[in-house]
Order: structure tokens, then C-alpha cells, then sequence
């Protein structure tokens, strides 16, 4: 029973990500040929997944291929329109989710093909984020709303991918911990409930996305370590193409990840499994980079002869500098992440000299507030996780008393995270390391792997009902504000579709509103400067000014 629960949930798992990674494939090479994304990208990429999970069934229920073929595909398939209606539910009010991640979703489906045309010089907003960044991202949301023609129901994706790593965080750790499956379960969601990925989650912000696809990268990892076969090695590979496509950090963080994985294999001598996966790794690097990744990698490279433009090489744009406190100035980044991460939450700002260090294990209610945006600057990983942080330290220290080589295993996983993390300058704000969520895990596995131990056990426990407390706070902070914003926001445009119409609208920052009031029924006259009417709506969140009268 137990097994196939596991084999269940990896088949669950491995659903929901090949989907997303097959969405991305179908149409970036879609693409290339010079085709448009229409409709048919997303059912494409469905009937592969289904593929994929018929032929992948077989590998763990050979004697029950049909059934739990079929069982794998329905559990994905409610989470999907269940996650679906709430992300239809609620309206990203995110500054940059309403400015460039949505732009290039809207001209996505209007035909643009950033393989061989660029929006610079066209007038178009943010062309120079659109043009440039990696947009995995936003070319999966932009397949599901050429289907649904209803943008903010594109934002499923992230939930689908924080479920595929609660899947899949759940089949490794029942792999490691065969005994243990109730404490496996508790793990995996506390893993998959990733504070970015929870305070992004309602957001075309792609950093929760990409820590999810890391946690899921690392569950593979585990898997293929255990017990490797064709289809979890493909999973790895479709993985590692969509990760590296999610943001440009992501290349490195993949890289420090698979120099991990390939150790591992190393040292333990598993050397033809490390071969395949050699192989494996290299081509997914180059088919990831030069073929999916044409756009930004190799068309970066030709205009601006840096893949990384316009965040590296000459005229560089920092976009941390303007949100870095003053006081972080004179520090190195191992002090700045130590100071964020011990300080009280805040959000980001310009404006901001120092933060405010707070004893571990408190917090203020006006903290919390911090966690209804998606870019929480400051202790972004939660009120609690400095408390999380000296658990982890006194578990660690405790192991070396009681087993140093079966710690020093331990230090060593530790050592690779810190190098994925620290490769970032910015690691001291949360969103932009998001996969530093993992290092509390690592550290409680060790403290639960002494049975005849009971204080550390004991502390292990407590930092898992830390965790999770820490993480229910996040949550119920997000929901709860993001919930109150949005009936702020559809009481307003309620309003604007009873006014006359068309109504005369100031986009300020976020030109896709357009879109999301034309969605919603209201004729629009764009205004190409701040109205001087003599009654204005701002529309919440949205920076948006409508005249009333």
C-alpha cells in the first residue's frame, strides 16, 4: 500500500510538471518555426503529458498500469480546474505582475514572436524587461489564455507547480524515510508551501515558480539517486530546460545543483548512472539555452554580446541597488542575508536606511502586512524563520556530538545549497533565493535520523510546529489582504461598468489594466496623462486613475 501511495504521488507529480514544461516546449518551438501561440499549443502539450504518463505508469505499476494511469491523471486534473477557479478568482495586483510580466503575456497572444521580432522602438512598455528577460513564465500563462481568453486565470501555473513539488518532495522522502510516511507528508508540504512561492502565488511573479521548480529539481535528484529510470531521468531533463527558462539567476542555481547531484554520484561510485545523467544534464543545458532559450540566451548574446543583457555586461541596469538598505552598504552578502533574515519583516522600498533587528521567535502584527505583496524585502521567508535559523544551528551542533562522518554528509548538501544561495548578491532578500527555504529541512532530516536521541528529535519536532506556523501565518496574511484588495478592486470596477461608458482611464504604470477592464465589460478612453477631471477613481492597487465625472 505504502508504495503505491508513493509511486501515486510521483506519478501525480510528474503530471502536473511535464504538463507545464511541455506547455513551455510546444511553444518555444512553436516559435522558432515562426508560428504564433494559439490554443492548440496547450492541447498539444496535454496529449504529450498524457503520453508521458501512460508510458511512465508502466514503469511503477506494471500489473496496474490502467488504474492508476488513470487515478495519477484525475487527482491532476481536479487540482488543476480547482486552482484554476481560485486564480480566476482574484486579480494580480502586483506592480510588476500588472506592468511587464502581463505585457508580454497580452502581446504574446496577439501575435508578437520573441524569437525574431522585439518590441524596443515600437512604443510598447517595458519592452526592454519583455524583449531581454527569460520568459518561461509568461509564455505558459500566455498558451492557457489563448484557451480561456481570461488572463488571471493564467496564474495557475504557479499552484500547479507548487503542487508538483509537494508530489514529488513526497515521493523522495517517502523513498528515504520508508517508516516514516506521516512525517514524510508533514515535510513535503511544509517544502512545497514555500513562503515566495505562497506570497507570489495570486501574481504573474515568477520567483515562486522558480523555487518550486528547484525543490522539485532536488526531489528528482533524490529519485534518480535511489532509483533511477528513463522517465524521472526525462523529468529531470524537462525540468532543468523550464527552470533555466524562468529567470536568468536560475542558469547558476541549476548548475551548483546538478555539480551536487553528479558528486554524489561520483562518490558513491555509481558511475554508469552518472554517465547517463552527464549526458543527460549537458543536453538539456544546450537544448534549454540555444533552442528554448533562443529567446533571451542566444539573441542577447548577438545584440549585445552578453546572454544576460540588460542586467550584465556594458550599461548594466542593478535592480536591487534602488531597494538595498543603506546600512547594507559597509556588509558583505553573508551579513546582509544574516541581518535580513534576524530582522523584522518589511516590504521593499528606496527609502530604507537600516532594518530592525528582533529577537528569534517574535513577531508584530504589522509585520504580517508585509506578507500581502509578492516582494517582501525583509525577513522574506517569514516572521519566524529567524527562530527557525538557531533551531537549525543547535540541531547541527548537536549532530557533531553524537555522529560527526554522518554530519559531515550533512554539511556537505549544506555547502552546495550555500553555494547556490551565496552565488547571488541579493541573497539577503528572500524572493530572489527562494530554494534557501530547504535549508531547515536538510537539518531536521538529520535531527530525525538519531531514533535513540531524544532531545534532538524533540528539537526537530519543534522546529517542524515552527515551520508550520510560520508558514500559516504567511499564508493566512496573503490570502486575507489579497482577498480584501480584490473586493476593493471589483466593487470599483462594478462601479465603472454601471457609469457611462466609454470612461476616460489614466494607465500611469499598468497598461495591462486595458485589458483587464475590457475583460470586465467597460469601454475604455485612454488618457495619455494624468486627468484633470473634476472627480477621479484610483483604482486600488492598480495605478490606474479613471474619471468620474
Amino acid at each position: 500500500m505504502n508504495d503505491r501511495i508513493q509511486n501515486t504521488s510521483l506519478l501525480a507529480g510528474l503530471s502536473l510538471l511535464v504538463f507545464t514544461a511541455a506547455t513551455f516546449a510546444v511553444s518555444t518551438l512553436l516559435f522558432l518555426v515562426n508560428v504564433q501561440i494559439t490554443a492548440a499549443n496547450l492541447f498539444i502539450a496535454l496529449a504529450l503529458t498524457v503520453a508521458f504518463v501512460w508510458f511512465a505508469a508502466k514503469a511503477w505499476f506494471p500489473d496496474n498500469r490502467v488504474l492508476y494511469f488513470g487515478i495519477s491523471l484525475a487527482i491532476a486534473a481536479a487540482l488543476f480546474f480547482i486552482f484554476l477557479g481560485v486564480s480566476g478568482h482574484f486579480y494580480d495586483l502586483s506592480y510588476d505582475g500588472q506592468t511587464y510580466h502581463q505585457e508580454g503575456i497580452l502581446r504574446m497572444v496577439d501575435g508578437w514572436n520573441p524569437f525574431y521580432e522585439t518590441l524596443g522602438g515600437t512604443g510598447a512598455p517595458y519592452s526592454i524587461w519583455i524583449d531581454h528577460y527569460a520568459k518561461a513564465g509568461e509564455t505558459i500563462a500566455a498558451a492557457l489564455y489563448a484557451v480561456t481568453g481570461q488572463i488571471e486565470l493564467s496564474k495557475v501555473f504557479n499552484f500547479l507547480l507548487i503542487l508538483a513539488s509537494f508530489f514529488l518532495s513526497f515521493a523522495a522522502l517517502a523513498a528515504c524515510l520508508p517508516k516514516k510516511r506521516g512525517l514524510a507528508a508533514i515535510f513535503a508540504l511544509l517544502l512545497a508551501c514555500n513562503p515566495v512561492s505562497i506570497y507570489q502565488s495570486l501574481s504573474f511573479y515568477v520567483d515562486g515558480q522558480l523555487g518550486s521548480l528547484l525543490i522539485s529539481l532536488v526531489a528528482l535528484s533524490v529519485l534518480i539517486y535511489l532509483r533511477h529510470n528513463l522517465y524521472l531521468i526525462i523529468a529531470f531533463s524537462l525540468c532543468m530546460m523550464l527552470t533555466i527558462n524562468n529567470k536568468f539567476t536560475a542558469i547558476a542555481y541549476v548548475g551548483i545543483m546538478c555539480i551536487g547531484l553528479v558528486a554524489a554520484l561520483y562518490i558513491t561510485q555509481k558511475y554508469g548512472l552518472l554517465k547517463k545523467m552527464l549526458v543527460a544534464m549537458t543536453a538539456s543545458t544546450i537544448i534549454g539555452v540555444v533552442i528554448l532559450g533562443f529567446n533571451p540566451y542566444v539573441t542577447n548574446t548577438i545584440k549585445y554580446q552578453n546572454p544576460f543583457y540588460p542586467l550584465a555586461g556594458e550599461d548594466a541596469k542593478d535592480v536591487v541597488a534602488a531597494f538595498t538598505p543603506t546600512s547594507f552598504m559597509t556588509m558583505n552578502r553573508f551579513e546582509e542575508a544574516a541581518v535580513s533574515y534576524f530582522s523584522a519583516s518589511e516590504g521593499n522600498s528606496t527609502k530604507r536606511d537600516a532594518t530592525t533587528l528582533k529577537p528569534p521567535f517574535t513577531f508584530s502584527m504589522e509585520e504580517l502586512q508585509y506578507y500581502g505583496i509578492p516582494d517582501t524585502a525583509i525577513g522574506g521567508f517569514g516572521p519566524l524563520f529567524s527562530g527557525v535559523l538557531v533551531l537549525s544551528l543547535i540541531i547541527l551542533l548537536m549532530a557533531f556530538l553524537f555522529n560527526i562522518p554522518r554530519t559531515m554528509v550533512v554539511l556537505g548538501l549544506l555547502v552546495i545549497l550555500f553555494a547556490s544561495v551565496f552565488i547571488n548578491y541579493a541573497a539577503w532578500w528572500a524572493r530572489y533565493v527562494p530554494h534557501l527555504w530547504l535549508l531547515p529541512f536538510i537539518i531536521a532530516l538529520l535531527g530525525f535520523s538519531f531514533d535513540e536521541r531524544k532531545v534532538i528529535r524533540g528539537i526537530s519536532w519543534l522546529m517542524v510546529a515552527v515551520l508550520f506556523i510560520n508558514v500559516s501565518m504567511v499564508s493566512y496574511s496573503y490570502f486575507q489582504l489579497q482577498s480584501e484588495a480584490n473586493r476593493t478592486l471589483k466593487t470599483q470596477l462594478q462601479t465603472l461598468k454601471d457609469s457611462p461608458q466609454p470612461v476616460s482611464a489614466y494607465f500611469s504604470y499598468a497598461f495591462s489594466n486595458k485589458n483587464r477592464m475590457q475583460e470586465y465589460g467597460i469601454e475604455v478612453k485612454e488618457l495619455l496623462e494624468e486627468p484633470k477631471c473634476g472627480s477621479k477613481l484610483e483604482l486600488k492597487d492598480s495605478g490606474t486613475l479613471v474619471c468620474t465625472q
